[in-house]
């Protein structure tokens, strides 16, 4: 089995995922096919608001038990409510919009919370 090893090349994936769902699924195994290894970095937002239901212990167990076949080649992390990236010149980095196809783009996180919830 791979090792995740914060020195090699890396995709990095910021989202609430609140709840993580194929969608997120499908941009995650693009980032690996890509790259070979993925951070996915949970912002802290549980309790804001209605559309953050879920904590990051369990935001987190989903997200490994959705992708467990790709063990040792992700790295779940929390992180603070980002809500601004910001770079300066030539940082060494490349930050891309994925594009996926229309089925996977309707997947919409809000319509699974009012799922969940009955509504």
């Amino acid at each position: 089995m791979p090792t995740f090893s914060p020195k090699k090349p890396t995709a990095l994936f910021l989202g609430r995922y609140q709840p993580f769902h194929d969608g997120h699924k499908k941009l995650i195994e693009e980032g690996l096919k890509r790259v070979g290894q993925v951070c996915i970095a949970v912002r802290d937002t549980h309790g804001i608001d209605d559309r953050n239901p879920l904590d990051f212990p369990v935001v987190k167990a989903r997200i490994e038990a959705a992708l467990w076949q790709y063990r040792g080649r992700i790295a779940v992390v929390q992180v603070p409510n980002i809500t601004n990236v910001f770079y300066g010149r030539d940082v060494g980095y490349v930050v891309e919009h994925l594009t996926l196809d229309e089925a996977t783009e309707q997947i919409s996180a809000s319509k699974i919370r009012r799922q969940l919830a009955g509504t």
